[in-house]
């Protein structure tokens, strides 16, 4: 009998079990690595959804504290005097949420429309210690105007008010305080319509809040229905509203460790993790090779893949226009805060744009969308080339899929080649017509002209290029008409099957 001891090694089972919890740990190293780029995407939303929150909520006010410069401008014009102010403010007080305009010269109250319900603002002297006259006071110091508010009103209810310190010249020529103007703006109707009411159906939740510098302490503005979840993380932004500094606090709705779809990857992860040790027990070092040489593959077209993308991606965005957009950022900042603002608010729905098309689906996107990005490029040229640059917009409410960055390089070039070459510069206008089987975007410039059947349009991001993208969508096609000092006329020919048609 052969009593020689059995030599040990590794059997199939414990092979199998070490399969299974590498498998285990690969596939919770990729959940975490998921579950970070999807809170990654939440945040870039949230992002997104503040910015247009805070940009929307900014201008809903700037429109209405506007009214304090025509009540600037009245007492510019009569010296200081607004008693015939009445018919003027019979306009302003045309839109229900406007409570009052008052005159405060000296910072006492001795003008107030509509007088009617308004009688126990007279005489109140805006320079004492209550409620929302820390605004005035330092609207007073700065010479700005102030935003005051949320704050009980002494004629009752609560309120939103915009105080503008008003200087008049004297007879020396020189600029010598006057008092205050006011307008009083009931709240929160002055918020009705915020997008913040549709935070919720985006999963998130919402709050805007502000120190309230009569108590220190934190008041709400508006909130989301329902309201962030306590203990969730929020991301935060801080916005100036006129020379107030509102908060912005974001939240998911459902944190990551409460949602089912995490819960049910993990008891996925733990049956493939068994599925796996049963494969290499039963198919061994072949099928692991095999599997190893796919991925090798994949990530090689994926690669591949990512660059085209980003070439794709560079070549839309010139650099030329990334550098004099950020130099005239530069300087609105300083000369012009509020166009600053906006020019910022274009330049990132522009990038955002290009940057979304990479990921675009079947390589079309949503008309709305591509006309969206052109509006942004055209407000930044139209910030920058001011009265030389006009455009016409001639585009009825109407969606359909479209190649993606094509009406956008059209728009460009018309800018670009058309108009800015042009002494005195021109109008670009944008139209879309519906035909039987296809859409018709026209995009048409009164600029310098080229001749096409020459070298183009110097260095524009090139017709034949754009035609040979659109090549690869049947039934897309390019029309040019375009003759030296007469203008260029371009038409995009859209099938409308070209992919599936969007709800309006």
């Amino acid at each position: 009998m052969d009593r020689s001891p059995r030599k040990r090694g590794w059997g199939p089972g414990l092979s199998a079990a070490l399969t299974a919890l590498a498998c285990l740990g690969v596939l919770a190293a990729l959940g975490a690595f998921f579950l970070g780029q999807q809170r990654q995407k939440e945040r870039l939303q949230m992002e997104y959804i503040s910015q247009t929150v805070a940009s929307e909520t900014y201008e809903a006010l700037i429109y209405q504290m506007e009214k304090t410069r025509v009540l600037e401008g009245h007492l510019i014009e009569t010296g200081g005097s607004y008693d015939g102010f009445a018919p003027i403010a019979q306009g302003l007080l045309e839109e229900p949420m406007v409570r009052s305009l008052v005159f405060a010269p000296g910072g006492i109250v001795r003008g107030v429309f509509p007088r009617e319900g308004n009688e126990v603002l007279f005489g109140l002297d805006l320079n004492s210690d209550g409620l929302g006259n820390q605004e005035a006071q330092a609207a007073i110091q700065k010479g700005e105007l102030f935003i005051a508010g949320p704050f009980q009103l002494v004629e009752g209810g609560v309120g939103v008010c915009g105080r503008l310190p008003v200087y008049l010249p004297n007879g020396r020529g020189e600029r010598e305080y006057w008092g205050l103007v006011t307008v009083t703006l009931d709240y929160p109707a002055v918020f009705e319509g915020s997008p913040i009411q549709q935070v919720n159906e985006q999963g998130y939740a919402c709050r805007i809040w502000r120190v309230n510098p009569d108590d220190r302490q934190a008041q709400t503005i508006l909130e989301t229905p329902r309201p962030i979840p306590p203990g969730a993380s929020v991301m935060a932004r801080e916005v100036a509203m006129f020379n107030a500094t509102w908060t912005i606090w974001m939240a998911p709705l459902t944190q990551w460790y409460q949602r089912p779809s995490v819960w049910l990857c993990f008891l996925g992860g733990l049956f493939i993790s068994l599925l796996a040790g049963v494969a290499v027990y039963s198919a061994g070092k072949v099928r692991q090779l095999r599997r190893e040489e796919a991925d090798r593959e994949i990530q090689s077209l994926q690669l591949q893949l990512e660059r085209k993308q980003a070439n794709m991606l560079l070549s839309q965005i010139s650099s030329h226009f990334f550098y004099h957009t950020l130099n005239a950022l530069q300087a609105l900042i300083v000369l012009k805060p509020e166009a600053a603002y906006k020019m910022a608010g274009d330049f990132s729905r522009y990038l955002r744009f290009n940057i979304d098309t990479i990921t675009a689906e079947g390589g079309v996107v949503s008309f709305k969308e591509e006309l969206r990005a052109v509006r942004a490029y055209v407000d930044i040229n139209k910030e920058q080339l001011g009265d030389r640059l006009r455009v016409v917009y001639d585009v009825p409410g109407a969606d359909f899929k479209i190649p993606a960055l094509t009406v956008q390089p059209l728009v460009e070039n018309a800018i670009l080649h058309g108009i800015k070459p042009k002494v005195g510069g021109g109008t670009v206008s944008i139209s879309l017509a519906e035909e039987a089987a296809f859409w018709r975007v026209a995009v048409e410039d009164d600029g310098v002209g080229f001749d096409p059947a020459g070298q183009g349009r110097g260095n524009s991001v090139g017709l034949p290029n754009l035609r040979s993208r659109i090549a690869q969508f049947p039934g897309c096609r390019l029309e040019v008409q375009s003759a030296p000092g007469e203008g260029t006329k371009i038409f995009l020919h859209v099938p409308k099957n070209l992919g599936i048609s969007i709800e309006t």
